[in-house]
């Protein structure tokens, strides 16, 4: 039972992260927003990075429900 007590809180700690860590890749990509609005740069790199932050966000949604099934 501990130990599932230890990786409840593992996974807790790794959602918060996860979601702090997509904050900041939002507010990054805001930025470049503006810079790709402003000049003739490509932006390509946005697009990466909206596929990463997606990819992240689906992660971040199983990790938040990882117990949910298991409870039910």
């Amino acid at each position: 039972m501990a130990k599932e007590k230890d990786y409840r809180e593992q996974i807790d700690r790794s959602v918060k992260r996860l979601a702090k860590a997509l904050n900041l890749i939002e507010a990054m990509r805001d930025e470049l927003q503006f810079v790709f609005e402003q000049t003739e740069w490509n932006d390509e790199v946005k697009y990466q990075i909206d596929e990463a932050a997606a990819k992240l966000g689906f992660s971040l949604a199983t990790l938040s429900t990882w117990y949910d099934d298991a409870e039910e």
